[in-house]
């Protein structure tokens, strides 16, 4: 029951942050300049007026009402099916990035809980910490020099890292996207197992002769679960951040990409003109990034639900 009432909460708070984001995209655009001789910039000066904002606001609503697919992006095209066509593109890296990231995840903090006593262990933790502790953009750009420059001496076949029409600047894409997220789960699991060894059911187990594996994954790893799950939406929220860099980097046309685009209009300003976003684009695309943040945080509480003991969840109601 308590999982149902916070995918409640979630649902609320991605509603009430989609009509947030509407209301600061259309905030009013005109400014009041001042210029010197010969029509150069001397000052600027905003007031906001609240009857324009509704007025942008509601503007905004009546169009969508009243263009079926938001209107023509450019001749033949429709903003929706430009949205449609960029977002998914962007959905077939997030998605398998975001499970590949708690499989490979987990299984390498299982390793590197493993190795934690051996003398291999800087293969564990060792790789572990480098990653976490290097910006992950220095080792996509290693990674995208490195290919080239094997490609350029004959040592590695041809793989296209620009682009978003073949299927391996997906695979590249998904990759980059993996970098810090596996580290991130991995250090994460191998903590939760770490904390679970000294549990009295671990020694239970131990004298009934279970095997360490069984009493790894059976026992351990079920109860650390719900921990590893806790970090569910920094994972989210890291993957779509990074996609920006990594649709940038690639040529990786996008919803990123298309987001970006929308709001790089209204980063600049001319005198006497009023430069506003392209609004359309940029709501589109951040409701698409919204729904993505709010599926995931519904599947993490199914999740959730199914890992964590009826106990502990009576002690959260």
């Amino acid at each position: 029951m308590v999982y149902f009432k916070k995918a409640i909460e979630h649902f609320v708070l991605w509603v009430v942050c989609v009509f947030l984001f509407i209301g600061i995209l259309f905030l009013p655009a005109k400014t009041n300049y001042e210029t010197g001789q010969g029509g150069q910039f001397k000052s600027a000066s905003y007031d906001y007026e609240l009857d324009t904002h509704i007025e942008n606001i509601t503007g905004f609503f009546s169009f969508v009402k009243e263009n079926p697919g938001l209107g023509e992006f450019v001749p033949g095209q429709s903003y929706a099916d430009r949205i449609a066509d960029k977002s998914w593109k962007s959905l077939l890296l997030v998605v398998p990035t975001l499970i590949l990231a708690y499989v490979l995840g987990v299984l390498k903090g299982i390793f590197d809980f493993r190795m934690q006593k051996k003398k291999l262990n800087f293969l564990g933790n060792g790789t572990t910490w480098l990653f976490i502790s290097m910006p992950d953009l220095f080792f996509i750009i290693v990674a995208q020099i490195g290919l080239m420059f094997l490609y350029e001496k004959g040592l590695f076949f041809h793989v296209t890292l620009y682009g978003s029409e073949k299927l391996e600047t997906y695979v590249v894409g998904i990759l980059f996207l993996l970098i810090y997220p596996v580290f991130y789960l991995a250090n994460i699991t191998n903590v939760s197992l770490q904390e679970q060894q000294g549990n009295d059911y671990i020694r239970t187990a131990q004298s009934k002769g279970t095997s360490g594996m069984r009493i790894l994954f059976i026992h351990i790893l079920k109860n650390s679960f719900p921990r590893i799950l806790a970090h569910s939406n920094t994972i989210t929220l890291y993957v779509l951040s990074n996609l920006f860099i990594v649709e940038k980097l690639m040529d990786f046309q996008g919803a990123a990409d298309g987001l970006y685009d929308a709001v790089l209009r209204g980063t600049g300003f001319k005198i006497g003109l009023e430069i506003m976003v392209d609004g359309v684009s940029a709501v589109g695309y951040t409701v698409f990034f919204a729904s993505i943040i709010l599926v995931s945080n519904l599947v993490t509480q199914i999740f959730k639900s199914l890992v964590t003991p009826a106990s502990q969840e009576m002690n959260h109601e």
